[in-house]
């Protein structure tokens, strides 16, 4: 523990070696021209030290602030309205996805009634189904393609 605490010290003071220090001086003079002139080394016998305020920025007026907060909080409501709208197509394709997906069991199902030779009701007694008639089978043919092509893009 003992050597590693003046390598740690080093570590830490060593970046200190190597600033410089920050104060710089200002000379003033007045050239042959007539105008001031401002170095940070003295022209001449004439010059002198001058010390110079470096003034803060200016803070932004409050009107300026009010305006920032104000476009701040209008994109805020944007990028929500924004977001809301994603969410809303999103959920309008899975809408559409399921519709889909009904309308092209419903298409499946009026095939196969189109084609079966006998429909029937399920009555509990599995040895005493309810047969369909020839006309409500039709009836219910016609009920269902009504539905598709009602409700069903493609159908």
């Amino acid at each position: 523990m003992m050597r590693k605490l003046p390598l740690v010290t080093l570590l830490f003071l060593s970046p200190l070696f190597f600033m410089q220090i920050s104060h710089a001086e200002v000379y003033k003079w007045i050239d042959e021209n007539g105008k001031t002139v401002y170095g940070d080394k003295p022209n001449s016998e004439v010059a002198h030290k001058v010390k110079i305020k470096i003034k803060q920025t200016p803070e932004k007026n409050s009107a300026a602030n009010q305006r920032l907060k104000q476009q701040q909080k209008l994109l805020g409501v944007m990028q929500e309205e924004r977001h809301a709208k994603f969410l809303l197509k999103e959920e309008m394709k899975k809408q559409d996805a399921a519709q889909q997906e009904k309308c092209t069991e419903l298409i499946k199902k009026l095939q196969e009634v189109k084609i079966a030779t006998h429909l029937y009701e399920d009555t509990g007694d599995p040895n005493n189904p309810r047969i369909y008639t020839e006309e409500e089978r039709k009836v219910g043919e016609g009920k269902l393609a009504a539905y598709i092509k009602e409700n069903c893009q493609s159908g």
